[in-house]
């Protein structure tokens, strides 16, 4: 749920459509009190501002980035609150309803990844990192 809801958020940040998913966020947010609410608008406000900073032939791997970041964030808040879940997936099918421009189109993705011995294996977003303590210095 909040992946779906961070990469409609990601694609906001950049369009026409960005206005008026801050503003529904600000009373979801606003959810954990007025406090909660104004950290994470200035948040977001602060990584749409590095996001538009960023030169068009980088934007979608710092967006990608972001969206990642955002996941966690919101997954965060809907695993506290179920209802909260349920708003903010309404939300991003009527947004992405309203700009249909906005919604990403992608092709499938598969990763896999195989740890042997004490090697672990870490995936964030779309970035996978394979650490192996034998071979740290």
């Amino acid at each position: 749920m909040g992946t779906a809801a961070a990469s409609a958020l990601a694609v906001a940040m950049t369009g026409d459509g960005w206005r008026g998913f801050r503003d529904w966020l600000g009373p979801w947010f606003g959810r954990g009190g007025d406090r909660a609410a104004s950290r994470q608008l200035d948040r977001l406000d602060r990584d749409r501002e590095a996001l538009l900073a960023v030169p068009e032939e980088e934007r979608d791997d710092h967006a990608g980035n972001l969206a990642a970041t955002w996941a966690l964030r919101l997954q965060d808040a809907v695993d506290d609150d179920p209802d909260a879940g349920r708003e903010l997936l309404a939300f991003v099918q009527r947004w992405r309803d309203e700009n249909p421009q906005a919604v990403p189109q992608v092709g499938v993705v598969t990763q896999r990844a195989k740890a042997s011995g004490k090697s672990r294996v870490t995936q964030v977003g779309r970035d996978q990192i394979t650490v192996r303590p034998e071979r740290r210095s």
